[in-house]
């Protein structure tokens, strides 16, 4: 009765300790991932597929990924249907994603090594937080990778229940839900295939715990119970090889392996890059995204980063020595740390290597998504490193290190996130208060500040859902305002005013006519947006060689200044931002185009009551040129030394208000001062 009583009281206090451990990693990882959630909107592809969601449905979603991973948008329809346009819910679900993962990756380590628990909380620990991968601040387009992360561990994790287990009810049962998520993670993201191997070197490990034969012997063994499991990659591969059409090179599984045998020296490249991204994805990833960001945040942004990171640090310190107390010192498997190490490197490789083979590679930031399913290796491999340490103290201030440059980094990545979106949202602000309506038809050419635009639709996608958000018929669906990036390529062709494109992505289809563009450019973040007229373009000196050569080819009819406001939906963009300068500045931008000369005046003396002056001063060009029409010289000489304070913008001042001659009747006088301040 006694040893009954002990042994219910010990598994009771282990489940205390999980639960203790699982409440710790929460903790942790929401500071990491979620301290900043609710401000982080829509970035990089999120604007397409949410542009189409808005417009069309969530059931164009299958329309948007029938070309490559057509399960993806069932996965997309279901988010957008419960969460809608809502970025906060989708920074919530991913995280959740996440940290099921990382729950289900802790019961695979305990199913492996259930004695050794501070091995699989530091593995658990490290793999939850890993820094590499920096795509969860984009969670709407990396919904269906977090999900299928989660299937991808759950389903391994009962394969070793499967295994395991001597009731045959629940052996069968574990597999046949282990086979079905097996197929189900793949059809979401192919390149995470990966695990499969991770899945067989578990088994592996466990059968030749009890198999003393030989090598042959344990393979052979271990062939046959990981057989029923591999239906999930079968029929995978068998669908995706012979049944499903792909329409992309990228995710043509014939097509990568074919080059292998077009030429030995690929297999040579590839070795080199599985040794490249190794290299980056166990190293690398610990120190360069943690320079390239946390170096760069403001200092309050920086206490709150450490402050978060030294939190963790005790909670984790907690977490440590819970996980020694409970961890057994009588019955352990000596060969852990061989295991360990083995089954780590084989994971990276594994999950490195479908990547390669796809032609991508690990680079920070932009590919930091090619990390994650080799994430798991890193984790067992850098903890097991870390146990192997004779001093705890040392293990401890080793695990507490590199908790701590996950939590700044993550943190770091989110104020990037943030910042990134304020820029975007107060951009396409300005934009709106500037131009009621854009043509359909015409080509937009954007900067934006301290924001890279890889892709035309980080531009037409938030363009289109202020101007043109109707539903459409007709598929694939017509993008009113189409984008280009202002690339080389297409600068030449700007200038060269070259013909159309019509490229075709995802159910999106757009016309770009390089010959007539409208440059929308914003050069500071504390500047305001400038929608440029090419007959009389407003440069500021800080402006980027790019921008002066194409801003002449602006067309400035193609805003339509006299129709309706298009107010940009709250739910994407936020809520309309304060009336500052910028507010003012567009305002009599827009007075201008649409020759209403008087209220101009009335703005600047608006703004200048409440304090606001522009931070650039090409932004005093729409009142400049109002004094100028209007013949106001009181108007004038105030901002005469601002205008010479600036050798660039002076000249331009010059050429801009003498044009100005060409259509307006100017007054004598106020040409005299032009050309003695300006022109000189």
């Amino acid at each position: 009765m006694d040893d009954k009583f002990n042994s219910l009281k010990n598994k009771i206090g282990h489940w205390r300790s999980y639960w203790a451990l699982g409440i710790i990693l929460f903790i942790v990882s929401a500071l990491a991932y979620l301290s900043l959630a609710r401000k982080i909107g829509y970035l990089n592809d999120d604007w397409y597929l949410m542009y189409d969601a808005h417009t069309q449905g969530a059931s164009y979603f299958h329309q948007v990924y029938n070309s490559d991973r057509p399960a993806r948008a069932y996965v997309m329809q279901a988010a957008y249907t419960l969460f809608g346009d809502n970025s906060l819910y989708y920074q919530l679900s991913g995280y959740l994603f996440r940290f099921l993962s990382a729950i289900s990756f802790f019961w695979i380590l305990v199913q492996i090594w259930p004695h050794r628990r501070q091995l699989n909380f530091s593995a658990t620990l490290l793999f939850l937080l890993y820094p590499g991968f920096l795509s969860q601040v984009n969670p709407i387009d990396y919904q269906s990778q977090l999900f299928s992360l989660c299937l991808a561990m759950v389903s391994i994790a009962l394969t070793i229940a499967a295994i395991r287990s001597f009731n045959l009810s629940a052996r069968i049962l574990f597999t046949i839900l282990s086979v079905l998520l097996g197929v189900a993670y793949l059809a979401l993201v192919d390149y995470f295939i990966g695990f499969e191997v991770f899945r067989f070197a578990i088994v592996f490990l466990l059968i030749s715990r009890v198999q003393v034969n030989s090598l042959r012997d344990k393979i052979v063994q271990t062939f046959f119970r990981w057989l029923p499991f591999a239906a999930a990659p079968g029929i995978f591969l068998i669908w995706r090889l012979f049944v499903f059409q792909t329409a992309r090179r990228a995710t043509d599984i014939g097509f990568q392996l074919g080059q292998l045998f077009s030429s030995p020296l690929v297999g040579l490249w590839w070795l080199v890059y599985v040794i490249q991204d190794t290299t980056k994805t166990l190293f690398v990833a610990w120190a360069y995204p943690l320079y390239s960001m946390a170096f760069q945040m403001r200092l309050r942004d920086t206490l709150v980063g450490f402050g978060f990171a030294a939190f963790s640090v005790l909670l984790v310190i907690v977490g440590i020595r819970m996980a020694r107390k409970d961890e057994s010192e009588t019955v352990i498997n000596s060969n852990w740390m061989r295991e360990a190490y083995w089954i780590g490197l084989v994971a990276i490789v594994s999950g490195l290597i479908p990547v390669i083979l796809a032609n991508r590679h690990v680079s920070f930031p932009d590919y930091s998504r090619y990390t994650l399913s080799a994430s798991v290796g890193v984790a067992i491999l850098i903890a097991a490193i870390i146990a192997n340490l004779s001093s705890r103290a040392l293990q401890t201030v080793l695990l507490s290190f590199l908790v701590a440059v996950s939590v700044v980094t993550h943190y770091a990545n989110s104020v990037n996130a943030v910042a990134a979106t304020s820029e975007i949202r107060n951009f396409w602000w300005q934009v709106a208060w500037r131009a009621p309506n854009i043509r359909a038809g015409t080509t937009l050419v954007a900067s934006y500040p301290e924001v890279g635009i890889q892709e035309d639709y980080f531009v037409w996608g938030p363009a289109n859902l202020i101007y043109y958000p109707a539903k459409q018929s007709q598929v694939p669906i017509e993008i009113k305002l189409p984008a280009a990036v202002l690339s080389d390529d297409a600068v030449l062709q700007i200038l060269t005013d070259k013909g159309l494109e019509t490229p075709e992505r995802r159910g999106n289809v757009l016309t770009r006519d390089f010959s007539n563009i409208l440059f929308i450019v914003q050069t500071a973040r504390n500047g305001c947006v400038r929608v440029i007229d090419g007959n009389a373009p407003e440069l500021s000196s800080q402006d980027a060689q790019r921008t002066m050569l194409v801003a002449p080819h602006s067309q400035i009819k193609n805003v339509i200044p006299d129709s309706n406001f298009s107010t940009p939906p709250v739910s994407v963009f936020g809520p309309e931002p304060a009336h500052d300068w910028c507010y003012y500045y567009e305002s009599a931008a827009l007075a201008r185009q649409r020759g209403d000369w008087n209220s101009i005046p009335e703005l600047r003396e608006a703004a200048l009551s409440q304090g606001f002056y522009p931070s650039d001063s090409i932004e005093w060009m729409p009142f400049l040129q109002a004094y100028t029409v209007l013949g106001d010289l009181e108007g004038l000489r105030p901002l005469k030394n601002i205008i010479l304070a600036d050798r660039y913008l002076t000249q331009e001042t010059c050429q801009i208000l003498t044009g100005m001659a060409k259509t307006y009747e100017i007054a004598p006088d106020v040409q005299s001062f032009i050309q003695k301040s300006f022109c000189e």
